[in-house]
């Protein structure tokens, strides 16, 4: 509350400059929305597109975007819209609309742009140009209006559909509703001009290849037919396949032959051999055995020789084969691959065919703009607030800047009497000055003993702890009780001899079971709302402590300093204030 009427007091101390710089901004905010802005109004007119994406664009932009805030609906969504805001898309639509006002007025586009292409007056983007760049030239008509489109152009997302806002902002409602309309018919066409091109572009890329392997196919397979041509065979397999048979059957009648010959050949050595001493009668027979297998011994070793022979043919016509098999088989293979990339390219030509028809974009005009009965800009009332909000920000901002107004002190004004009406008065004499009052500080606790520091020279370890507790415990019974009072330990010089008691002490108050809320007062402020004892450790007077707070200490609490060398150092003469009570000062040993 008192906050409160402290901010109060300040306002109403200068509520001549409060209420001037409330009242300035909101009137200059509403003279400027009636007597500038309401002169060019601006009139918003809308259309509404339904943009589907195909399954083909959906999987390619889920795929390909960047980021998990995005999804691939709304990235392709932003790209269509964005068509609006390029130059190849705008630039049609702004001739278009040149020609057609120039039309309506009854002159040519040139002298319609020369009419309404007036001299640059006074604008605030004008001297902020001037002021940017030192210069503002001079924007043809043309590429003003495109300007003014694209700027005025805004696309919006309708949030979980694939709905599309498309808003243009123009001084003439007719002609706000006119380019709305114009851009949707653009960014439809556009996209079916692009996908259209993109699927030409592909047909004839696998057109092109296809092609190609078909002639590649053709030279292979001529390549083959001119092969087994020259070798004269038309199937290189069955043809070596026929030889090989060919000549196993040879073989097997050449080994048979071959038995039978040598089996005629014993028995006509034999008969002979049987034939000499014979009687007549019995000779007569053998000589006829002999005439009868003679012959037939010599037609085997014809046959053998013969099939020997035809051997020898089918093994030559094998090695014939076989020196051409390899660029047969090569070229067959190559042939067979070949047929299958023609085959699936064909298959590919075809589909890319029918899926650009039914992949094609599905883009919809499902609201046409209408022109509006009402400007968009300026908003007077809102404008007017806003000025109101500016204002209060403002008479803020001074009242920080020059603080409540100091109260004047007027003087009654007194009758001013002749010299001759004025009494004699007696001389003052003067009087001696009081001497000022003596504060009265007080007194200090110091120890009738001192400490000794560490002997490892970083803290002290429990077996000392322990051995200081009995002359610590009788002299600081107070500061050491396990009550809620505070504990407040420091060093008169640096933060060494500080952090050595202040060690000491907690090691003492945890021994006697007491609760602690440490606190650092060298690293944050000094305030303690829980249970316990607070234990602030507040460092060196000639280091790291804020001297300032010893000037704030609770009256209930207790200040405990280390005075280093020194038996009774001067450690008040370091602190800002003096504090409301006395200290218990240590010396340690030198």
């Amino acid at each position: 509350m008192s906050l409160g009427l402290t901010y109060l007091r300040i306002v109403l101390s200068r509520w001549r400059l409060v209420l001037g710089s409330i009242v300035l901004c909101t009137v200059a905010a509403w003279a400027f929305s009636a007597l500038y802005l309401a002169q060019k109004p601006k009139f918003e007119a809308a259309a509404r597109l339904n943009i589907v994406p195909t399954p083909e664009e959906l999987n390619y932009a889920t795929r390909f975007v960047r980021g998990s805030t995005f999804d691939g609906g709304s990235v392709l969504l932003g790209t269509y819209s964005e068509f609006a805001h390029t130059r190849p898309v705008v630039e049609p639509i702004v001739d278009r609309y040149v020609a057609e006002q120039a039309a309506a007025s009854g002159m040519s586009v040139d002298r319609w742009i020369a009419a309404n292409s007036n001299p640059p007056g006074f604008s605030p983007g004008r001297i902020l140009s001037i002021l940017n760049y030192g210069q503002a030239p001079s924007v043809p008509l043309r590429e003003d209006l495109i300007q003014a489109v694209i700027e005025g152009t805004t696309i919006e997302n309708v949030e979980g559909t694939y709905l599309v806002r498309l808003s243009v902002e123009w001084e003439d409602p007719k002609s706000a509703a006119w380019f709305a309309n114009a851009l949707s018919g653009a960014i439809i066409a556009h996209a079916e001009e692009a996908s259209r091109k993109t699927g030409q572009q592909l047909a004839t890329t696998l057109e092109a290849r296809l092609d190609q392997k078909r002639a590649e196919l053709a030279g292979v397979l001529k390549q083959s037919r001119d092969l087994k041509s020259g070798i004269g065979v038309v199937d290189i397999d069955r043809q070596k396949q026929s030889l090989l048979e060919a000549r196993l059957l040879e073989q097997a009648q050449l080994t048979t032959d071959r038995a039978t010959l040598d089996s005629a050949r014993i028995q006509v050595a034999a008969l002979r051999s049987q034939a000499n001493g014979k009687l007549s009668s019995a000779q007569q027979t053998l000589e006829q055995t002999i005439a009868v297998e003679g012959p037939r011994a010599a037609g085997l070793a014809r046959s053998v020789a013969v099939r020997t022979a035809r051997i020898g043919q089918i093994e030559k016509q094998i090695a014939s084969l076989g020196g051409s098999e390899d660029r047969v088989k090569a070229l067959d293979d190559r042939a067979t691959a070949l047929q299958a990339e023609v085959a699936a390219l064909t298959e590919r030509v075809s589909f890319s065919r029918t899926e650009n028809l039914v992949n094609g974009p599905r883009i919809q005009l499902i609201e046409r703009a209408t022109p509006p009965l009402v400007r968009s800009s300026p908003k007077i009332f809102f404008n007017t607030v806003f000025g109101f909000i500016a204002g209060c920000a403002l008479a803020a901002c001074l009242l920080l800047l020059l603080g409540p107004r100091k109260p004047r002190i007027e003087f009654e004004e007194a009758e001013v009497l002749p010299a001759t009406a004025i009494p004699a008065s007696p001389p003052i004499e003067a009087l001696p000055p009081e001497p000022a009052p003596v504060r009265q500080l007080p007194a200090d606790h110091p120890s009738p003993f001192r400490l000794p520091r560490p002997a490892n020279g970083v803290s002290y370890t429990p077996d000392e702890i322990v051995g200081l507790t009995g002359p610590l415990n009788h002299w600081l019974a107070e500061p050491l009780a396990p009550d809620s009072r505070p504990v407040f330990v420091g060093g008169v010089g640096g933060d060494l001899d500080a952090k050595y008691l202040s060690q000491l002490l907690h090691g003492l108050l945890r021994r006697a079971g007491a609760a602690l809320q440490i606190i650092d007062a060298t690293q944050s402020e000094v305030h303690w709302d829980g249970p316990g004892k607070p234990f602030v450790y507040l460092g060196g007077l000639a280091g790291s402590a804020r001297p300032e707070l010893l000037a704030h200490l609770p009256a209930d609490g207790h200040l405990v300093l280390a005075g280093g060398d020194a038996a009774q150092p001067d450690w008040r003469s370091r602190a800002e204030d003096a504090p409301a009570q006395g200290a218990y000062v240590v010396a340690f040993d030198r």
